[in-house]
């Protein structure tokens, strides 16, 4: 019975323990369950939460996404408007707002404060001054859904003075120089550059608005002889090309070897413009002013901000010179008077020009005698920019004329009395010039030569002598500090393009011209050139290239040693020659998100 006691007591505790049991494990699990329904919520509201806020995220990275896009074609729109060289204010309020499917847009640009001066500090033309206007530009993007965005845009409208440039060509650039040439000075072209020398050393920066190219254009043929200097002014042989190295390549390559200082459409070059009024070709610069010029036209004619203009009418240039020579001041018209004829007359077939195959008919530039006149008033006979207009030609002539102006005893220009005055002379004519002798090498002036096409006769020139093959040797070096603003003669095709070589059109060596034998060596006699070399237009008056064969095999000339460089003192704005052609640029130069 006892054993019956005790049994029973141990099954009744072990029942205990063993409900006890399962009544613990049903809590925790009912617990467990509650924990996990809690979890299970907060993640359900958490995905919730980030689906939501993700949905917002995306709206606003896409509205975000377009008015950045928005921002980019108003630059582009700016852009195309500065094509002509200058931004208006119609063409800010000609700008159209952008439009893109599911997103509305809102803009507004404007000028913001005066135009400044100042050194460019961003960019491909990093380093030059310009004339700099400031601009915001400010988009809004929003979709259906209220989701907005806006953008700021900074914006630098460029006004760039021509003669900045070393070298500066609106068309391909041709370098093949023979003698030894090293040239200081920015050179660019805003098309394509192709330089092959054997000996060529460029000092400075080379920009091209298309391709660079190691080598000529009118053959396939490359000359390893040209040399850029890096930024430690160490001279490096140029061994790659826009062919040999496309794309970001090149950029790479520019700037493992010359520090960047070789740079093309790929490095962000784009061409610089002239503000010319739509349509109108740069050589109408240099063209007689029209009766049917609008306004926008004759503001950049050089005829019409000429102080002193002359016209030769070639139908009977002996006797209407000096009744048209006239002064002009605060619009009105005073004759150059009994001084015209000592500072200008008129020759008939000059002397053998052996490119053109022709005997100028020139009318001659004394400006010794032009000086003199200046000099005995300079308050109110001080010119700044003479333009010589030919008109008409000689019925009687069987062949056609070649008219030209011939600047002589240039070395000293005429120079105001005035304190603080720099003073200056641009000279502008619609045909051929040639310059005889020194030019601008005393007395410094800011000087500019403005043509069809410009050649340089030395100091040892002589008219009768020009007859003589071969031509007598000069000895003379001579120097010219001047801009040259001219047309030039290029090479019709590239060879690799065209499938045969091409007629040489001259290339930058043969921009100024020559027509004497100034030895055609390292050993030759030196034509020193400090300035600035500018070709915006293919010369109309003086259509012979460079190496034509109509003159029976025999070289008109040999090569003088090109000691050229750009003229420092130009940039300095006070010290630009009178009548300085300006370039275009638009830049933006900041971007921030506006909330």
């Amino acid at each position: 019975m006892s054993r019956f006691r005790v049994s029973l007591r141990r099954f009744d505790e072990s029942a205990y323990v063993h409900c006890a049991r399962r009544g613990f494990a049903l809590e925790s699990t009912l617990l467990l369950l509650v924990l996990f329904g809690a979890l299970i919520g907060v993640a359900t509201a958490a995905v919730a939460v980030y689906t939501r806020t993700s949905g917002v995220d995306i709206k606003a990275s896409r509205v975000a996404y377009a008015a950045e896009g928005a921002g980019d074609q108003i630059m582009a729109q700016l852009d195309a408007a500065m094509a002509d060289g200058i931004i208006t204010p119609g063409d800010i309020t000609g700008l159209t707002t952008p439009t893109l499917p599911g997103f509305s847009f809102s803009q507004q640009t404007q000028v913001v404060g005066a135009p400044v001066n100042r050194i460019i500090t961003r960019g491909a033309f990093a380093g030059l001054y310009a004339l700099e206007q400031p601009m915001s530009v400010r988009v809004t993007a929003e979709d259906p859904t209220g989701s907005h965005a806006a953008i700021e845009l900074g914006v630098s409208v460029q006004s760039v003075p021509i003669f900045q440039f070393g070298v500066f060509y609106d068309r391909d650039l041709e370098i093949n120089n023979g003698p030894p040439m090293t040239f200081s000075g920015w050179v660019h072209s805003n098309r394509s550059l192709y330089l092959s020398s054997a000996n060529a050393n460029y000092m400075n920066q080379i920009t091209a608005a298309d391709s660079v190219f190691w080598s000529r254009k009118d053959t396939p043929t490359t000359l390893a002889g040209v040399n850029i200097a890096n930024n430690a002014n160490v001279l490096t042989p140029l061994d790659f090309d826009s062919r040999s190295m496309p794309g970001a390549t090149f950029v790479a390559r520019s700037n493992l070897r010359f520090n960047g200082k070789l740079m093309s459409r790929v490095s962000g070059v784009r061409p610089l413009r002239l503000p010319l009024p739509g349509g109108m070709d740069p050589v109408e610069l240099v063209l007689p002013a029209q009766g049917g010029d609008t306004p926008d036209v004759a503001q950049v004619r050089m005829a019409n901000k000429a102080d002193l203009r002359l016209v030769v009418n070639l139908a009977n240039p002996l006797v209407n010179i000096c009744a048209d020579a006239a002064f002009f001041r605060g619009g009105g018209r005073v004759p150059l008077g009994a001084a015209c004829p000592a500072v200008f007359q008129f020759v008939r077939n000059a002397f053998w020009d052996g490119r053109e195959m022709k005997r100028p008919d020139v009318l001659e530039l004394d400006m010794n005698a032009l000086r003199a006149f200046v000099n005995v008033n300079p308050s109110d006979r001080q010119v700044s920019i003479i333009y010589v207009e030919f008109q008409g030609r000689d019925s009687t002539l069987v062949d056609r004329d070649y008219p030209a102006l011939r600047i002589r005893n240039g070395a000293q220009l005429p120079d105001p009395q005035f304190a603080g005055e720099p003073g200056g002379m641009t000279i502008v004519t619609n045909a051929a010039m040639y310059v005889r002798g020194d030019y601008n090498t005393t007395n410094w002036k800011p000087a500019a030569l403005i043509a069809d096409v410009a050649s340089f006769l030395s100091n040892s020139w002589t008219d009768a002598a020009s007859t003589t093959f071969p031509r007598p040797r000069t000895f003379a070096t001579t120097s010219v500090w001047a801009a040259l603003l001219a047309g030039n003669s290029e090479t019709p095709c590239d060879a690799r393009n065209c499938g045969s070589p091409q007629p040489y059109g001259g290339g930058l060596e043969n921009f100024p011209r020559f027509l004497e034998d100034w030895g055609g060596s390292a050993a030759g006699t030196p034509f020193n050139y400090t300035g600035s070399l500018v070709s915006l237009f293919v010369s109309r008056q003086s259509a012979r290239l460079w190496g034509h064969t109509l003159n029976g095999g025999r070289a008109y000339y040999n090569a003088p040693v090109r000691n050229w460089s750009f003229e420092t003192r130009f940039r300095n704005p006070m010290l630009l020659p009178p009548g300085t052609p300006r370039l275009g640029s638009v830049l933006q130069i900041s971007y921030r998100n506006v909330f």
